[in-house]
């Protein structure tokens, strides 16, 4: 069984992207260290057993490791955004009807629903002063995006055609972190400036993108 050394700023599904290409190997990870769960706050240095057998997609681990890549969610986004907050706090305003069908459910419907909101789907790492996507959501479904930058996330919804843009403050590098249950017509990540790590299996009818990466472009669905 192999190891594997926390880096500054990761959390689970960072790790799990680093040593099995998918957020998969979260699974792994669990079986692999009885002391640790969903739960767990990672920090600098921990140390984590791992199956390099089990890796999911080895030309990502690879192609991470050849291009210096570090994967980090990064554990200073979760603390100044509360997303389960925000995204609750939304559906409640925007959403009154879905809202209040929810004390209907049992505790685990509702629970897996909330889940299906707030789970992080891809993580973006930004290079410059703009990024912009084009996305067609399919019905009912929701975008949130967190910029990265302390700013307020930017919650999409409908299924018009919309243009996602941030300009931040200056040029630099960010983080930027997708979730929600959104599904796609279109996702246009031409301009995006950066590159994309999906966290698990993303679906889109319609998929766009510069980044030459076809086991990246696995985790995207297209119809």
């Amino acid at each position: 069984m192999a190891q594997y050394k926390v880096r500054s700023g990761q959390n689970i599904y960072d790790v799990a992207l680093t040593l099995y290409g998918s957020v998969e190997g979260i699974f792994d990870l669990l079986a692999s260290n009885s002391w640790l769960n969903m739960e767990t706050q990672l920090s600098y240095g921990m140390i984590l057993n791992y199956h390099e057998e089990f890796a999911v997609n080895k030309n990502i681990v690879i192609w991470l490791k050849d291009n210096n890549v570090l994967v980090k969610n990064g554990e200073h986004i979760y603390n100044y955004l509360d997303i389960e907050e925000v995204v609750k706090t939304h559906i409640a305003t925007y959403h009154s009807a879905q809202y209040n069908s929810l004390s209907d459910m049992s505790s685990d419907e509702q629970n897996m629903y909330w889940e299906s909101l707030y789970t992080p789907r891809m993580v973006i790492h930004h290079q410059g002063q703009v990024s912009d996507m084009i996305v067609r959501l399919k019905a009912d479904t929701h975008l949130i995006v967190d910029w990265g930058d302390y700013t307020a996330p930017q919650i999409v919804e409908g299924t018009e055609e919309q243009e996602v843009e941030h300009c931040y403050k200056g040029s630099g590098k960010h983080i930027i972190t997708l979730y929600g249950d959104f599904e796609c017509t279109k996702l246009d990540f031409r301009e995006l400036n950066g590159v994309y790590y999906p966290l698990g299996v993303i679906y889109a009818d319609e998929f766009l993108s510069v980044l030459d990466n076809e086991d990246l472009k696995k985790l995207i669905i297209t119809q």
